[in-house]
C-alpha cells in the first residue's frame, strides 16, 4: 500500500459529528504513525469574517464555535473551516469559481488520501479534482464512481460511530476503542463548581441535568411534557434539576419558563468547554439527539436521550443501556413513512414532531430513576 503521509477528513461542522468522529483520528494515529491528519469542517450556519489561508472560504480554525471541539485534540494536526452557508449564497459562475478555488487550496497540500465522512456529492467532487489518490466513501452515492475505495457501509446499518471507523479500513486502519473523548479545561472545572455554589445546588444529591436543546425544533419534547416531567421528577424523586442552555435554546427556555412560578434553575453557556465543565457535575444528564448528548457521553457522563421514532438508527451508537438509556414513542405514526421520520410538527405547536408528543412521560421518569442511581 502506498504510505500515507497526510490525510484529509471531509466533515459536517455539527458538535455531535465532530464528538463521534474522535475515535477514527485516534485510530488512524495510532495506526499510521508519524500521520499528519488535517479536519475540513463544512459549515451549515457560520460566516467567516477572515481568512488565514488566502482563500475566503477555508480558513485555520480559531477553536471558536463547534471547532472548539478538536482545541488540544493531539490527534488533529490542522483543523479547517469552511463556510458553507456563505458560499451557498453565490449564483451561477461566483459560485462555481470560489468552489474551483476551495479545490485549488485543497490540491495544493498533497494529502496522500482523503476520508469523506459523509456521502455528500460536494465531497467526492472535491476530492476527484484536488486530485488525492485515495478517495475513500460511502459506496451508495451518486458520485461513488469517482471515490478509489467505496466500502459497502452505511450509517443506518450499525451507526455514525461505526461507520466513521468503518471508512478506515482501506487504510488498513482498525480502531482498537470507539470511546469517543472531549477534554475539559481544569479552570472550566472550577468554574462549574463555584456556579453550582452560587445556584445553591445540594453536591450531596443526585444532580440531574437537563440540557433541551437540538439542531431542530421536531426533535425537542414539547415544553408542556418537560414541565410536566420536571414537576414529576420534583414530587416523586429527590432530585435537583438544573438546565443548560446557549442562545439557540433561548426561545424554548422562555416557553419553560413562563410555565413556573418560580423561577427554574438555568445555566447559560457559550463555549464547549463551559457546558462540558457543567455537564460534568451531573450524575446524569437528560438530552435530545444533539451534541451535548455527545458530549456528556465523551467526558463519562450518563445520559438519557429522547429520539424521534424513526430516522435515529445511525445515533443509537452508545451500547451499554446501563450507562446511555434511549427513551421513544412506542406508538404507531401516522404522518410519516415506515421507518422515516419526517419531523412534522402538529399544528398549533412550535417543538417537537408527533413522535416527540407521544412519548410516554412515564417512562422518561422511570429511565432517570434507572439511570441515576446506577452506580
Amino acid at each position: 500500500m502506498r504510505e500515507i503521509r497526510k490525510i484529509l477528513f471531509l466533515a459536517e461542522g455539527q458538535m455531535g459529528d465532530s464528538i463521534v468522529l474522535t475515535p477514527a483520528l485516534k485510530a488512524a494515529k495510532e495506526s499510521l504513525p508519524g500521520v499528519n491528519i488535517t479536519i475540513l469542517l463544512f459549515h451549515r450556519r457560520k460566516y467567516i469574517n477572515n481568512s488565514s489561508t488566502g482563500n475566503p472560504y477555508i480558513e485555520l480554525t480559531n477553536f471558536s464555535g463547534t471547532a472548539e471541539v478538536f482545541k488540544n485534540n493531539p490527534d488533529a494536526d490542522t483543523v479547517l473551516e469552511l463556510d458553507r452557508k456563505a458560499m451557498r449564497s453565490l449564483k451561477g459562475f461566483a459560485r462555481l469559481n470560489a468552489e474551483w478555488n476551495c479545490i485549488k487550496y485543497l490540491r495544493k497540500q498533497n494529502y496522500d488520501a482523503v476520508i469523506s465522512t459523509f456521502p455528500q456529492n460536494r465531497f467526492v467532487i472535491w476530492s476527484f479534482f484536488a486530485g488525492i489518490k485515495k478517495r475513500i466513501g460511502e459506496k451508495s452515492q451518486q458520485f461513488g464512481f469517482l471515490l478509489t475505495d467505496k466500502p459497502a457501509i452505511k450509517r443506518s446499518d450499525s451507526g455514525v460511530l461505526n461507520y466513521f471507523c468503518d471508512l478506515l479500513k482501506p487504510l488498513g486502519v482498525t480502531a482498537k476503542s470507539k470511546e469517543t473523548y472531549y477534554h475539559i479545561p481544569d479552570n472550566e472545572i472550577i468554574n462549574a463548581i463555584n456556579i453550582l455554589d452560587e445556584l445553591k445546588i445540594n453536591r450531596n444529591k443526585k444532580l440531574l441535568i437537563i440540557h433541551p436543546g437540538a439542531s431542530d425544533k421536531d426533535r425537542q419534547l414539547p415544553p408542556e411534557m418537560m414541565a410536566e416531567l420536571v414537576n414529576m421528577l420534583r414530587i416523586k424523586n429527590e432530585l435537583q434539576i438544573l438546565f443548560t442552555y446557549s442562545e439557540y435554546d433561548e426561545g424554548y427556555m422562555n416557553s419553560l419558563q413562563e410555565m413556573f412560578k418560580d423561577k427554574l434553575s438555568a445555566v447559560k453557556t457559550d463555549t464547549i468547554a463551559g457546558l462540558a465543565g457543567i455537564l460534568k457535575t451531573a450524575d446524569a444528564v437528560l438530552v435530545h439527539n444533539s451534541g451535548p448528548r455527545h458530549l456528556a457521553a465523551a467526558i463519562g457522563v450518563k445520559t438519557i436521550g429522547l429520539l424521534e421514532k424513526h430516522d435515529d438508527i445511525m445515533w443509537k451508537i452508545y451500547d451499554d443501556e446501563n450507562i446511555h438509556a434511549i427513551v421513544q414513542s412506542n406508538k404507531n405514526c401516522s404522518l410519516c413513512g415506515k421507518g422515516k421520520c419526517g419531523g412534522f410538527i402538529p399544528d398549533n405547536a412550535k417543538f417537537g414532531a408527533k413522535c416527540m408528543h407521544d412519548i410516554d412521560i412515564n417512562e422518561i421518569n422511570s429511565s432517570i430513576v434507572r439511570i441515576i442511581n446506577n452506580p
